[in-house]
């Protein structure tokens, strides 16, 4: 606790405390129940903000407000003194830094214990900054140097002394945050001289989350709720205990949904496990401690019995419970979390009519108002308002629309989420952004039909608003539907769409560092084509995809009309490279992909490249041309589509690795064609059989085992 207060107020060190799911996909398990802003939960109360804004006020500084601002700029802070000549200042400044680098040794103990004459020295310090202090006659800077006497009371243990100067002096000046935080300090001596209820209000009232946490560890379950209710129904720690046990089983079943429901994650994150029996028997208290005549907010509980009753499937007493919770009394933030707590519930009691779409948009223009006036004063801060939409757009109406077969409206909904977060206009193509993994996993004819329903007018007023906050820039959208359908081998289907692509957005991808320096023609099998890396885009001056189509379409048409014999053997080879190259195992995998892995093969709705390729490859063999046979049979050989052998462990030999063979394998039959042929005509082959390790390895093998 002292370690918490030296920190919070005078800002020394961060605090993380994390209150979601680690993943390694978007869970959405956001935290929908809040009356205490999200900061609360781990920066710590609005007054030290206040006061951080202060001295950024007197620098001129007019950057984003935190609560680290005086401990990295204190130096400029004082440069800013002596530039005005205010002396006053200076004199105050000088004993706050010997105060705040006296507290900031005691962040280095943790490395190396303090000796008897540090210890003693710290105590001389903050013994002449108190007297320092109280000697103070001057009133511009009274707050501050009240407060100061109140910290270095604090850290010399000085705890009836602070409890005095508060009731003497402190509670009588004006309101301000270094009132605030005189108050602060004053409710942890109430809590060192054992009045812990009354320090937890206190801390309840001013928002320190971190604080309450610590002094009510052993409250945050129903038995500790009925505990301070008894003692008073309105006493403000039960608005922590509350948001903190709702949102406690909300974690408990989103991690057993997600298969991930460890004791030991709960601690990591700070939270605790609520089954189901507690939550049940949290409903029915919320609903009774709400009807109670005593309790003057009892929106705050029915709200929690709304999204518990919610989380348990108690669909129908949810919703009738937050509609209740909308119109009952309490702070404005009670009722704002109500009203989002309804909407959310509302997704499981409804069906996707225009009345209801109708109340979505309402709710929707509400809550992105909420978004702005919540986020508005604070850089980087999380915010409550968009952790709802979040989850009531994934966990909530994506399954509606979907199960209503408005599958479009569902996307739609996710672009609309992905914009909202993304400064990049949306051109995202990484399997880790959600909404271009949905696109991705769509087959070209079903995402061009999405990209019709983005771009057409809409009479439902909900669509048009989810609609027209998404990308749907066009040549964004040619270029995937076009990248698809040569993905699906329809190559003249793609050519009308890679058309319009203009050579900005290609520019623009980090791809263009691959499509500006590699080459669909040329044959992976005899060598990988390097890239010089770089961490910008390239500059492309033509588009790879669409003359890959073209050349594609050509040679199909013409290996289709071609009679058998030679010509239609090289053309046969010279298909089987370009499909290659195009697949997820080629060197242009750009054509058909927008991200590569070593780990990547054909997808379920894609044409496999890799079995085309064998294909033809399997009618060049049969060439008279020796040097044409032996590319296609070393190509086959090269091929990674059933490998000849696998390595396995024995682990009755530590771990050695041993070489399976599988002689039934494609990859082991072209290995041995390819040796025969080797043998029969030693002069038609060159160094990359001569110097093959697999070949070499592959004869050694079969020998040694009598394949």
């Amino acid at each position: 606790m002292k370690r918490f207060l030296i920190c919070s107020l005078i800002a020394a060190l961060p605090f993380t405390n994390s209150t979601a799911c680690v993943s390694e996909g978007p869970t959405h398990n956001r935290y929908m129940f809040s009356v205490y802003r999200h900061n609360a939960l781990t920066d710590g109360p609005a007054f030290l903000y206040d006061i951080d804004r202060y001295w950024q006020t007197y620098t001129g500084n007019d950057g984003p407000c935190g609560i680290g601002f005086y401990k990295w700029n204190r130096d400029e802070i004082m440069s800013t003194a002596r530039k005005k000549n205010d002396t006053a200042m200076i004199a105050y400044l000088t004993l706050f830094n010997r105060y705040f680098k006296t507290c900031e040794a005691y962040t280095e103990d943790a490395w190396n214990y303090p000796t008897k004459q540090q210890m003693a020295q710290r105590q001389k310090n903050f013994m002449e900054v108190l007297a320092a202090t109280k000697a103070y006659r001057g009133t511009a800077l009274r707050p501050q140097y009240v407060l100061l006497q109140m910290r270095a009371n604090m850290m010399l243990g000085y705890n009836n002394a602070n409890i005095a100067l508060w009731n003497s002096t402190a509670s009588r000046l004006a309101e301000s945050p270094w009132r605030d935080a005189m108050r602060n300090i004053y409710a942890r001596a109430l809590l060192k001289n054992g009045q812990r209820t009354r320090a937890c209000n206190i801390y309840a009232e001013q928002g320190d989350v971190q604080s309450i946490k610590t002094v009510m560890r052993n409250f945050r379950n129903l038995a500790g709720i009925r505990t301070i209710f008894a003692q008073n129904p309105n006493a403000p720690t039960l608005h922590f205990l509350v948001q903190d046990f709702v949102n406690n089983v909300q974690e408990t079943l989103d991690q057993k949904a997600a298969g991930f429901d460890d004791a030991e994650w709960f601690k990591t994150i700070d939270a605790k496990q609520v089954f189901r029996k507690e939550a049940m028997a949290f409903v029915q208290f919320a609903v009774d401690a709400a009807a109670n005549a005593k309790v003057k907010s009892p929106s705050l509980w029915l709200a929690a019995a709304s999204m518990v009753d919610y989380l348990i499937c108690n669909n129908q007493r949810a919703i009738a419970e937050a509609d209740k919770a909308v119109e009952a009394d309490g702070t404005e933030r009670m009722r704002d979390n109500a009203r989002a707590i309804r909407l959310l519930v509302s997704t499981r009691t409804n069906k996707p009519t225009d009345q209801y779409t109708d109340y979505l948009l309402a709710e929707f223009r509400w809550l992105d108002a909420k978004i702005k006036e919540e986020g508005g004063t604070e850089s980087g801060y999380d915010n409550h308002y968009a952790d709802v939409k979040d989850r009531v757009v994934h966990r909530g109406l994506d399954p509606l629309f979907r199960k209503a077969g408005m599958d479009n409206t569902a996307l739609a909904l996710c672009a609309m989420m992905n914009a909202e977060g993304n400064y990049n206009n949306n051109v995202t193509y990484g399997p880790w952004d959600e909404y271009f993994s949905k696109m991705d996993s769509l087959k070209a004819d079903r995402l061009a039909d999405y990209y019709q329903y983005l771009s057409t007018p809409h009479t439902n007023a909900f669509e048009t608003y989810c609609t027209q906050n998404t990308y749907h820039d066009a040549d964004y959208f040619n270029d995937l539907i076009g990248t698809k359908l040569i993905a699906e081998g329809r190559f003249a289907d793609a050519i009308p769409y890679l058309k319009k692509v203009g050579m900005s957005l290609l520019s623009a991808q980090m791809i263009s560092i691959y499509s500006s320096q590699r080459h669909y023609d040329t044959p992976r099998w005899f060598g990988k084509q390097r890239v010089e890396e770089a961490y910008e885009p390239a500059k492309v001056t033509r588009n790879a995809k669409l003359d890959f189509c073209m050349d594609m379409t050509d040679r199909l048409s013409r290996y289709s009309l071609a009679r058998e014999g030679s010509d239609r053997q090289q053309m046969a080879y010279d298909l089987a490279v370009r499909y290659y190259q195009a697949s997820c195992y080629g060197d242009c995998w750009y054509l058909t992909h927008y991200y590569h892995s070593v780990m990547d093969s054909a997808r379920s709705w894609e044409k496999d490249f890799a079995a085309e390729t064998v294909k033809y490859l399997n009618v060049a063999k049969q060439s008279d041309n020796v040097r044409l046979r032996y590319r296609s049979l070393y190509a086959l050989a090269f091929m990674p589509v059933e490998p000849w052998a696998t390595v396995e462990y024995d682990t009755s030999n530590g771990y050695k690795e041993v070489l399976v063979v599988h002689p039934k394998s494609a990859q082991y039959m072209a290995l041995s064609y390819l040796d025969m042929f080797a043998k029969a005509y030693p002069n038609a082959i060159d160094d990359y059989t001569r110097r093959c390790d697999v070949l070499r390895e592959f004869r050694l093998k079969r020998e040694s085992q009598n394949f």
